[in-house]
């Protein structure tokens, strides 16, 4: 019918997926009894929660993997934060600090550095997270590379939401190189 193909057309928010790390003891109270918990928690945020198994069984840390657009991420990872903070897997005193990773394109990493590390440096002083984009890191099969965010909520969401403000603006510089395809007009000389 035509009709669904018009809502095609209306572009939904991107889905994005990051990939968030709690403390191994921390998995039960997020996922519930029975996994009731994080089913709410999903349908709460509009989001897909999945952790992902432990590697081996020493592992201290544990990955959350959320996918959904940036309203349903920042619902989700402000509930997993909160739910830690709840049930004191941090002290009263400590913000509850976790480490979130995203993946970003190969092309794109060199733009969070910035020239001399200067852009990440900025992200960190204005979000107060730390933002790692990891040296020698081989891009995956979808040419891409993770860049690794620790801070509390508000850093954490803050960074996120820059980091793929700049991949944004990466690829709409690639799809407009890609549309020209014809060498550009040359620049009017300034008078």
């Amino acid at each position: 019918s035509s009709s669904s193909s018009s809502c095609l057309q209306q572009q939904a928010p991107e889905q994005e997926v990051v990939y968030l790390f709690i403390p191994t003891q921390a998995v039960g109270a997020l996922i519930g009894k029975k996994g009731q918990h994080i089913k709410q928690l999903a349908r709460f945020a509009g989001a897909s929660i999945k952790i992902a198994p432990a590697e081996n069984p020493e592992v201290t840390e544990r990955m959350v993997i959320i996918t959904g657009p940036p309203e349903a991420q920042f619902k989700a990872q402000g509930r997993i934060f909160g739910k830690l903070k709840e049930e004191n897997f941090f002290t009263a005193k400590e913000e509850v600090k976790l480490e979130t990773h995203i993946k970003v394109p190969s092309t794109a990493a060199g733009r969070v550095i910035g020239k001399g590390g200067k852009t990440v440096n900025e992200l960190q002083n204005l979000t107060s997270a730390e933002v790692i984009v990891p040296r020698d890191q081989t891009p995956d099969e979808n040419d891409e590379v993770f860049v690794k965010i620790s801070g509390h909520f508000f850093a954490s969401q803050t960074a996120q939401r820059k980091i793929r403000e700049i991949i944004q603006q990466v690829k709409q510089q690639e799809q407009k190189h890609q549309q020209q395809g014809v060498p550009a007009p040359p620049a009017h000389p300034t008078k």
